[in-house]
């Protein structure tokens, strides 16, 4: 093993240009996958962190009494994995007085939450806007402190239900309940997560003062008990229960996993309670969702960023072959002296390692300097990360290493000692030109698209503990089959079109001095398309990354606009906006270009319960955008416009439509909260029409109503939504509209957060920074290939190189024939760059019919990068030029010459 060692260390040793070619070449490849690594663990901890954050309310176990929550959440508190247990209740009251300056203000039926005085340590339901939680006394919610125009230190009643005897209380805050549809949830843990309608008002009040005072009048219910339904005001007792929420830190890696994890610590907080808890599990809920998130995005950056490392290993197999004839000959003088194959891999794999190590180290180096550098506040890198990436890199590297060189040298490992000697060697087709796999592969692609574009295949979730993707991996079977038959295609042509094109140009023989050059590149043809495949590749790579991350950005935009509803997106409490003149406020503020006011509230179709939005069609486009695409039957101008003429006319979305078999002109009664009395009543309407798609609205089930309308049956104190259309940046202008309305209660959102939401929950899938390093190393790595390939060529021609300079040709006349040979590859590799790139994106960007809400129209050019690509390619094929003329110049011509 030491004489392996040394004759590899000796063998590197003695071609130093050509061992560091292969190491830089293969550092640069390791670097790309290492940091692509980096990047998706990263990401998908991040996805982890947002969902597990996202989620107010970790987990709900319904209890039978008060001491039976304050046992369970002592002993869950207890337990490992657990940041909070928190004994709490939930109940219904009739009404609430207060005795006001202006006279008895009667306010109607809402829901009271009791929780200890630490409750708000860990656990995010509501936040205090003013005063705190006191024994003895309550806190009102802004809306019914509004109601009641009642401030702290005011008195008010409390009836527990109809005919009881009021009991007055003493007013110690006013809060907003920010979780109303978790916190008052019916809970059924065999149903899971069922968020509720938010009540029209809520009191917040101290446990001890609720267990003593309010929960003797009322019964208390169990759970799945018909008593806790998700109607406000339907509740007939006390749900007494345990809150809890888990140590964040112990839910790591990504969101299928951390989903793994919160289920174990339920189980087994469960097992040592047997029979005194079962929790309704909120977190995991959101755990699943971003679970099948996760894997969209995975399958993502596989398909973008395997195509490239594999390419850039290609490059690794370029390098070898620049000391291919050397090595040849050395290993069939080993082969002659008695070497078996045995011995000659044992000191390719020798000399691999040492390459591997070296090169994956710097490969390490690199993509811990590429993910600081281009990924917006790093990747999280720790001590062990790090070290499994330097694992992982050097292993790479290795393995990278070993094939390009065995690759390069197979003709030696196979074939006999005289064999191995001869400089000239037929070989016979390999068994996949045979078969015709490259026009297989390239016939599957164009199917699978068609059928894939036909019948709209898209993610589907499994909702168990492990979620799977099962349609969406048939989806990117068309970019893969794609990807591999073009690169047989070009692998079996060999220069065949080269060869056919001079032919056509030069005749049989060459009269002119570009003739011959063109002559001399077609006798070269299969060294010349061996340059094209790793060139063309790499560039077409960089076009397809290039225009599918631009158009992905440009419909995260879109679909971020949608989701959120306009530039910026003022949320208001009940009855604020119209008390406070929020909307007249906000469109007073510099920058604004409109506004307009909505009201968000819920109606009940049947037995579902739908998102309802009143709108005033005359001043909704002034705050928002509508599209076409919206709206079925009709454009958005002459929707709104039937909305606006019919006062009781809704719009409703296209699968309430299929399910209740509506059609235009339809009555169609719906079930709305009063706000005055607290309970439901039923209001008819008239259906004008179906819409698709709205602004903010969920993307299933919804309704679009009058405002006015809406307004008078549900007695709503106003708006609770202003959209805001912005004249410039939608950032600065949120942080003037959050100053103007701070004081308010308000909440501002704008559309540049809602895009960073959107890509990190795929369509949650942020692909800048991932893009950021493959274009960085595209950048980098088609330069290197053009540089590579010239300098293989001067590898591969030195006999005849040298020749021509022994014979009187003049150095500009033995360099043409590299820089031409250069000039044919990137005018090749551009020119299939630009048709396999396009292709490619055109395939990828077909699955974002299913991922983006609307789909993208047109694919998005990144004219200023693809000119960076193609300006990458050249300056590299111009340096390599002139490195090689200089390097012609100093040939050893005698030493060449006396070569075998």
């Amino acid at each position: 093993m030491r004489t392996y060692a040394r004759l590899a260390t000796v063998g590197l040793v003695r071609a130093p240009g050509g061992t560091l070619t292969r190491v830089l070449v293969l550092a640069a490849a390791v670097a790309l996958l290492g940091a692509m690594l980096l990047f998706i663990g990263h990401s998908l901890r991040t996805m982890t962190a947002s969902a597990v954050r996202s989620v107010p309310l970790g987990w709900q176990g319904p209890v039978s009494s008060h001491d039976a929550a304050v046992r369970v959440a002592r002993e869950a508190a207890g337990q490992q994995g657990i940041l909070q247990a928190s004994p709490s209740a939930t109940a219904p009251f009739a009404a609430a007085e207060h005795r006001a300056p202006i006279g008895q203000i009667r306010a109607g039926a809402g829901a009271i939450l009791a929780v200890p005085p630490d409750y708000l340590t860990h656990i995010k339901t509501f936040r205090f806007l003013q005063g705190s939680l006191r024994p003895g006394e309550i806190v009102l919610d802004q809306q019914l402190a509004a109601t009641l125009q009642a401030h702290i230190g005011d008195k008010v009643s409390l009836a527990v239900r109809k005919g009881a005897k009021s009991q007055r209380f003493k007013v110690s805050g006013v809060a907003i309940v920010t979780a109303p549809d978790v916190v008052f949830q019916p809970l059924n843990p065999q149903l899971g997560p069922a968020p509720a309608q938010p009540p029209a008002n809520v009191v917040v009040m101290p446990l001890e003062t609720f267990a003593k005072r309010v929960a003797p009048d009322l019964g208390t219910i169990a759970a799945a008990s018909p008593g806790g339904s998700a109607v406000p005001g339907a509740q007939t007792g006390v749900q007494w229960q345990v809150q809890a929420q888990v140590d964040p830190s112990t839910l790591t890696g990504s969101p299928s996993h951390a989903y793994a994890l919160s289920t174990r610590t339920k189980n087994r907080i469960e097992r040592t309670l047997p029979g005194q808890v079962q929790f309704v599990d909120n977190l995991s809920d959101n755990l699943n969702t971003a679970a099948g998130d996760a894997l969209y995005a995975q399958t993502l950056y596989i398909m973008l960023a395997v195509p490239g490392a594999l390419i850039a290993l290609g490059l690794a197999y370029l390098a070898a072959l620049g000391t291919v004839e050397r090595d040849r000959r050395e290993l069939a003088l080993l082969r002659a002296r008695g070497a078996s194959r045995r011995d000659l891999f044992v000191l390719a794999s020798i000399e691999s390692a040492l390459i591997g190590i070296v090169a994956g180290l710097l490969g390490a180096g690199a993509s811990f300097l590429a993910v600081r550098l281009l990924v917006q506040g790093g990747v999280g890198l720790t001590i062990g990360r790090a070290l499994a990436a330097i694992g992982v890199c050097v292993a790479l590297a290795f393995a990278g290493a070993i094939a390009a060189r065995i690759g390069a040298s197979l003709a030696v490992f196979r074939g006999s000692v005289s064999e191995g000697r001869r400089s000239a060697r037929r070989e016979g087709k390999p068994l996949w030109q045979r078969l015709h796999l490259d026009l297989i592969a390239l016939a599957v692609s164009g199917l699978v698209y068609y059928l894939t574009a036909r019948t709209g295949f898209s993610a589907v979730v499994n909702p168990d503990s492990n979620p799977t993707l099962s349609l969406s991996v048939y989806m990117f079977l068309a970019p893969a089959f794609l990807w591999l038959g073009a690169t047989l295609l070009l692998v079996r042509l060999r220069g065949r079109a080269l060869a056919w094109l001079v032919r056509r140009t030069a005749g049989e023989r060459a009269s002119t001095r570009s003739g011959f050059l063109l002559a001399s590149a077609g006798r070269r043809g299969p060294a010349i398309n061996r340059g094209l495949v790793v060139v063309g590749l790499l560039l077409a790579f960089g076009v397809n990354l290039g225009i599918f991350t631009a158009t992905y950005n440009q419909q995260a935009q879109v679909d971020a606009r949608l989701t959120l509803g306009a530039d910026v997106v003022v949320t208001a409490p009940p009855g604020v906006a119209a008390r406070k003149g929020l909307e007249a406020k906000v469109s007073h503020i510099s920058g604004v270009a409109g506004t307009t006011a909505l009201d968000h509230s819920y109606a009940y179709v049947g037995p579902d319960l739908q998102d309802t939005y009143g709108v005033d069609a005359a001043t909704l486009t002034k705050g928002t955008g509508l599209r076409d695409s919206y709206f079925i039957g009709g454009s958005a101008s002459k929707s709104i416009g039937r909305l606006r003429s019919t006062p009781d006319g809704v719009l409703v979305s296209k699968e309430t439509i299929t399910d209740y078999s509506l059609r235009p002109g339809d009555l169609l009664k719906l079930r709305v909260l009063d706000r005055r009395t607290g309970s439901f009543r039923v209001v008819p309407f008239h259906v004008v029409g179906v819409v698709q798609e709205f602004p903010s609205a969920p993307k299933d089930s919804f309704m679009v109503t009058n405002l006015e309308y809406l307004q008078r049956v549900t007695h709503d104190p106003g708006p609770n939504v202003i959209f805001v259309k912005a004249k410039g940046d939608p950032t600065s202008l949120s942080r003037r509209v959050t100053d103007a309305t701070r004081a308010d209660g308000a909440t501002v959102k704008n559309i540049r957060q809602q895009i960073v939401q959107t890509v990190s929950s795929i369509t949650t899938v942020d692909l800048t920074g991932i893009s950021r390093i493959e274009e960085a190393f595209a950048l980098v790595l088609a330069g290197a290939a053009m540089a590579l390939f010239v300098s293989v060529g001067l590898a591969e021609r030195r006999h005849e190189l040298a020749t021509m300079a022994a014979i009187g040709a003049s150095l500009r006349e033995v360099a043409a024939f590299l820089w031409s040979e250069a000039a044919l590859v990137l005018a090749a590799g551009l020119t299939l760059a630009g048709v396999l790139g396009w292709l490619l994106s055109q395939l990828l960007v077909a699955m974002l019919q299913h991922v983006f809400d609307p789909p993208p129209d047109h694919l998005a050019i990144p004219w200023s990068f693809l000119g960076s690509l193609a300006g990458a390619a050249m300056a590299g094929t111009a340096v390599a030029a002139l490195l090689a003329a200089r390097a012609v110049v100093r040939l050893p011509l005698g030493a060449i010459l006396r070569e075998e």
